[in-house]
């Protein structure tokens, strides 16, 4: 890379080069299901979202064109990604009359961060519920223990 630390888009080939964007989450480990499950995101979100990565500031159009996709399946996966707190958009006026929103990327510390605050919340709602079923076991082998008792 030369004498600076700047990395230039030369040097790294982008991600649909290195792997089938098909492919990243075709076997996906118990972390990715995990941050997918929170998130409640598809593969399909996935690839949209690696688009807007390396195609910043596109229109569904464009990203159905990188995805291979119709524009509504798109428009779907683009809206998901956007409540999820992945993409921005911004509505505009299109030179060639049309309205429409433009994606871009959020800047990875703030998915990073976000990530790890939404994570945080699903870990304490699933102590909770983790907690319920153990009170029910616990009430349920109670009255089981106690009804034996009764029949003695």
């Amino acid at each position: 890379m030369g004498d600076t630390d700047t990395v230039t888009e030369s040097d790294i080939a982008p991600l649909a080069e290195q792997k089938e964007i098909s492919e990243i989450f075709r076997e996906p480990s118990p972390a990715q299901e995990a941050l997918l499950s929170v998130f409640n995101l598809q593969e399909s979100h996935i690839r949209a979202y690696v688009a807007v990565v390396e195609h910043p500031e596109s229109r569904v159009d464009d990203i159905a064109e990188v995805v291979d996709r119709h524009r509504r399946y798109v428009a779907k996966s683009l809206r998901a990604l956007f409540d999820a707190g992945l993409v921005n958009r911004e509505r505009m006026t299109f030179d060639s009359g049309g309205v429409g929103h433009v994606y871009w990327p959020v800047a990875p510390e703030q998915v990073k961060s976000h990530f790890q605050n939404e994570l945080r919340e699903w870990l304490i709602d699933a102590q909770a519920e983790i907690s319920k079923i153990d009170r029910r076991i616990e009430t349920d082998t109670d009255s089981l223990c106690c009804g034996s008792e009764n029949e003695d």
